[in-house]
């Protein structure tokens, strides 16, 4: 259940196309909401990615912060209490990603809800960005809308069903606590994604024997439905509507066109928390669903031993 989300804002339109989401959260679990803004000292906002400041509509605001950006973050959380969600508003100065990070921490906040712009993977990996800093450190639960979100595709009664991506492993189902909270606040249907990928070359292909991967093929999807359909036993014992579906090919590329092909459909999965070069080589599928997709994503990076 979600007592406190914090809501980070910098006074631009994208920012505030997180609301919806929280409305309808807050709403369902009677949870506080926090509004957020960071104050970035001029020295820091001149490096790239380190400051709300740099963008759009939030630079006029916070050049001048203060009264003005107090008086913003009380009409926002006005908008709120009319819709009967409890509001209240908080300051901080420093590092955008860092401040709100610790705010988290400090004050006990169960989720944070933002938005994301959506630079490309290059120029977002050597110049940094706000909410992938907080994705990849936040212990608490994450839930991102991404630059493709389109009016009304909110938790606000338009999303309807949670897909959920696994692979098997621990880091990926730490993700099902919350799924099962959120499923269980907004009645969603969960489905349950597994993606494999047969690579041809690893089995001698690569020597130019001619191989036949029909049995293995038949295998490794036997083993994701086997897979799938213990977790989806667990859902359903508890009452969730719960299915599951087995796909093939690239993970991030079949999971986006899965989950882009329905209207009511929101996203949540682990994330390994990846940064730097590693991230930029390797990937991320967390990072291109939220960049991709027109819809909710929740992310949870699990805790470390």
């Amino acid at each position: 259940m979600y007592e406190k989300i914090l809501v980070p804002l910098d006074g631009s339109k994208t920012a505030e196309t997180i609301l919806p989401n929280v409305v309808r959260l807050a709403l369902e679990s009677r949870a506080k909401v926090v509004l957020l803004t960071v104050d970035v000292p001029h020295a820091a906002s001149g490096r790239a990615g380190f400051g709300w400041s740099e963008f759009g509509n939030a630079m006029a605001t916070l050049e001048k912060p203060g009264a003005q950006m107090k008086a913003y973050l009380d009409s926002a959380a006005s908008m709120l209490e009319g819709m009967e969600v409890y509001a209240t508003t908080a300051t901080a100065a420093g590092n955008a990603a860092e401040e709100i990070l610790a705010y988290a921490t400090t004050h006990g906040c169960d989720l944070i809800a933002m938005s994301t712009r959506g630079r490309s993977a290059l120029r977002r990996g050597l110049m940094g960005s706000v909410t992938d800093a907080v994705m990849r450190a936040s212990t608490v639960p994450v839930l991102a809308v991404g630059p493709n979100r389109v009016d009304g595709k909110d938790l606000d009664g338009s999303i309807r069903t949670i897909a959920v991506p696994l692979d098997g492993s621990e880091t990926a189902e730490a993700v099902l606590p919350h799924v099962e909270t959120l499923a269980g606040l907004l009645s969603l249907e969960v489905v349950l994604l597994r993606v494999v990928r047969l690579m041809p070359w690893a089995y001698g292909a690569h020597d130019g024997i001619p191989l036949d991967t029909t049995d293995i093929e038949h295998a490794l999807k036997s083993e994701a439905k086997a897979y799938l359909a213990k977790i989806e036993a667990r859902f359903t014992a508890k009452g969730i509507a719960c299915r599951s579906e087995v796909l093939h090919g690239v993970p991030w590329d079949k999971i986006v066109a899965y989950v882009g092909k329905f209207d009511d459909m929101m996203v949540a999965l682990s994330t390994h928390g990846r940064s730097g070069l590693p991230r930029l080589v390797l990937g991320s599928v967390a990072d291109m669903l939220i960049r991709s997709l027109e819809t909710p994503t929740l992310v949870v990076r699990p805790s470390r031993p």
